[in-house]
């Protein structure tokens, strides 16, 4: 029987969401598949070799791949050829965030894998303000369907053409000025004690090992990938995420429930949708064609 490793870097869950539907694709087509989640401390992870297909996938962080997934990456042994594929999620279509696997691509080419596909899928904001559950919907029926074209197009051989311009260059070094910048902000996190009940969620659910408690109150230091989980998981919002805390967005989204409401259209975006998600069409548009002509229906997702 085929295997497959999926490493995945994931904060609020969305791409781990993405990588559990690439998984349940797989093992349908009967490829054995296993999903390591990425935090700190990085040691420990299964091993590549021994596996017919890698998959890597994060969430794009300011155009670029999160640092913390990057030195993961960088600490695997070397592979003899393995055939690895990628896929990113964010909450926008727009073209800089194709610039985000440039530096993973070259890592990966240097430890020996071959990187054949790559997937961007829209995933619901967890910053700067919620979706609306029409449009979560939407992404979530789309993520799946393309989740399945990824994998189709996986075991029949197929290939991405995968090139990036000056401006993907240009665009990933500028934005890269949010990792230490995250790092300095998650210094400036705090909490409200008239919220906090301390259950310690924020400090068990943190990927970079940054909050810590010490037996009298939570402290903050610098390994903050501004992934959001603590201010949007907690279940008393009362996390203060420094500068961000005007952006901050609290709860998580219910996508089950999401997904089995049938009140909602999921067709939130559409030709006649105006303003800032009427940028969406296009992206919603390309993957609808691409879809049909591998055969895939977005109504089965």
């Amino acid at each position: 029987m085929a295997s497959a490793i999926i490493y995945v870097f994931s904060g609020t869950d969305n791409t781990h969401h993405a990588a559990l539907m690439i998984k349940e694709a797989l093992e349908r087509n009967g490829v054995e598949t296993v999903v390591h989640r990425v935090r700190e401390p990085l040691e420990g992870a299964p091993s590549p070799e021994g596996f017919d297909y890698a998959g890597f996938g994060y969430p794009v962080h300011a155009f670029n791949c999160p640092e913390i997934f990057l030195r993961f990456v960088r600490s695997l042994p070397p592979s003899a050829g393995g055939k690895a594929f990628i896929f990113k999620t964010s909450g926008e279509p727009f073209w800089p965030n194709g610039a985000s696997s440039r530096r993973l691509i070259k890592i990966l080419s240097s430890k020996g894998f071959d990187v054949a596909l790559e997937q961007h899928l829209l995933m619901p904001y967890n910053i700067v303000f919620r979706y609306d559950d029409r449009l979560v919907k939407q992404m979530l029926r789309y993520c799946g369907a393309l989740c399945c074209l990824l994998v189709k197009r996986l075991l029949a051989g197929e290939r991405d053409v995968i090139r990036f311009g000056l401006k993907h260059k240009i665009i990933s070094f500028v934005f890269r000025v949010q990792q230490p910048g995250a790092k300095l902000n998650g210094r400036l996190y705090g909490t409200d004690k008239k919220k906090c009940d301390l259950c310690m969620k924020c400090v068990g659910g943190c990927p970079t090992g940054n909050i810590t408690f010490d037996g009298k109150k939570l402290r903050f230091d610098f390994k903050c990938a501004m992934c959001m989980r603590c201010a949007m998981f907690c279940p008393n919002d009362a996390v203060n995420p420094g500068l961000l805390r005007f952006w901050k967005v609290n709860g998580a989204y219910d996508f089950k429930r999401i997904k089995n409401d049938e009140t909602l259209s999921g067709d939130f975006v559409n030709p006649d949708t105006k303003g800032y998600f009427g940028l969406f069409w296009r992206y919603y548009k390309e993957a609808g064609e691409a879809l049909a002509r591998h055969g895939i229906e977005i109504s089965d997702y």
